[in-house]
């Protein structure tokens, strides 16, 4: 079968190497009420959303002390709201910074145009988030064709499969085994096994793995392959 189309995920798996963006969007916010979150606090789960991660965080018998200590009049839940609108705004400021294009994707986009295979995009990025990433990502070789996000759907939950869909429509094809999607997370696989298209994961750099490059290039050799 040819391979007419690749929907890729963004961050971890074409951009934003090991999805740093939303741990560092979700420290800053806590740091700018006071309260330090250390790496080991801040481990984040690729599959959960912002509001779910910050939750845990506020969750931790140590974070809620430096909590206290810092806000005594202020509740646990006014200060995840905070944390939150904080972070939204963080997000916003992070992202240009780590819109950095993963190693070999523009040869890989070159070969695409020599083919005639088109490629897309989905994403839990808010349309927000695109407009300050995609102009980035495309002078470095990368600009995706469709752009699918979930904010775009009235329930976000589990939109995965049909954004893929929506994707293949966008991009006139019907035939879900002539197309690949590719992903860092979970979350990834079911969406592309879900909507029946042929489905890689992508372990470098990914979400689940959450180290920064430099931070994976220095690992053990075994560490790094196993």
């Amino acid at each position: 079968m040819m391979i007419r189309a690749v929907i890729f995920d963004l961050a971890g798996t074409t951009i934003d190497y090991g999805n740093q963006a939303p741990a560092l969007a979700i420290r800053k916010a806590f740091k700018q009420f006071g309260v330090e979150v250390s790496l080991k606090e801040l481990q984040c789960n690729a599959e959960w959303e912002p509001l779910v991660q910050i939750k845990r965080i506020m969750a931790e018998p140590d974070v809620q002390k430096r909590w206290y200590i810092k806000h005594p009049d202020v509740s646990l839940e006014e200060g995840i709201s905070q944390i939150t609108k904080w972070f939204n705004r963080n997000i916003l400021e992070i992202l240009p910074q780590i819109a950095k294009v993963k190693s070999g994707l523009p040869t890989l986009i070159s070969y695409f145009r020599t083919q005639g295979i088109r490629f897309a995009t989905t994403t839990r990025y808010t349309n927000e988030m695109l407009a300050k990433i995609l102009p980035l990502v495309s002078e470095q070789g990368f600009d995706p064709q469709i752009n699918i996000t979930a904010a775009d759907f009235e329930d976000s939950a589990d939109v995965g499969p049909e954004m893929v869909r929506q994707a293949m429509t966008k991009l006139r094809i019907r035939n879900a085994q002539s197309v690949i999607k590719v992903g860092d997370t979970p979350r990834d696989i079911y969406e592309g096994k879900a909507a029946g298209v042929i489905t890689i994961g992508m372990i470098e750099g990914s979400s689940l793995i959450g180290l920064s490059q430099s931070e994976f290039s220095v690992l053990p050799f075994a560490h790094r392959t196993r």
